[in-house]
């Protein structure tokens, strides 16, 4: 890339997060440092300054569009459901789609998680997506805690990462059905 088209690019803000993130995925936290993350952005280090003021900031914010990323599927699942659609058959195809990178998911997540457990700033933003995980789910299911729900599902889509073979779809829906009985399920008109 020239450097007058560096100078100019109007999505570079945009893509040394989605580089963030990748270094973060590749390299662990440890491993994404303000130089690592500009040579991979292919962005001058005056530049990383001029979007975000210091690392902190920058892998704060990189996390924050990854937990917004993430929190999407479960938001869309729990959408607006067809007339007579079950809510629980919606978070089954949410938790057994593979239609995204599933090993980039846990990388970061975990990383995350590392950080929330660490930092008040990154709990804040893992309670933030808790309850807006709870808000969806508690749309369409009542008598059962959203934050049940949601801590469930995020729990089987770990185990089935590591044991797809046991965590089937088969059996992810006969644990939702457990939990969450028929009469808690509001179902759309």
């Amino acid at each position: 890339m020239s450097a007058v088209s560096r100078r100019t690019e109007p999505q570079r803000r945009d893509r040394i997060l989605a580089v963030t993130l990748d270094t973060i995925e590749e390299r662990g936290l440890s491993g994404a440092t303000y130089r690592t993350i500009a040579a991979a952005a292919d962005v001058p280090l005056g530049s990383m300054t001029y979007h975000f003021p210091n690392r902190d900031d920058l892998i704060f914010i990189a996390f924050e569009r990854f937990a917004n990323d993430l929190f999407s599927p479960l938001d869309e699942s729990m959408g607006d459901l067809e007339p007579g659609e079950d809510p629980l058959e919606r978070l089954v195809q949410m938790i057994v789609a593979d239609s995204r990178d599933r090993r980039r998911d846990m990388v970061l997540l975990a990383e995350l998680y590392a950080l929330a457990i660490r930092d008040e700033r990154y709990a804040e933003l893992m309670r933030q997506w808790m309850r807006r995980a709870k808000d969806a789910i508690s749309r369409h299911i009542h008598g059962v805690s959203g934050h049940v729900i949601d801590a469930v599902q995020e729990g089987i889509g770990l185990q089935r990462y590591f044991l797809p073979q046991e965590f089937t779809e088969d059996v992810v829906r006969r644990t939702l059905h457990d939990l969450i009985p028929k009469a808690h399920r509001a179902r759309t008109p």
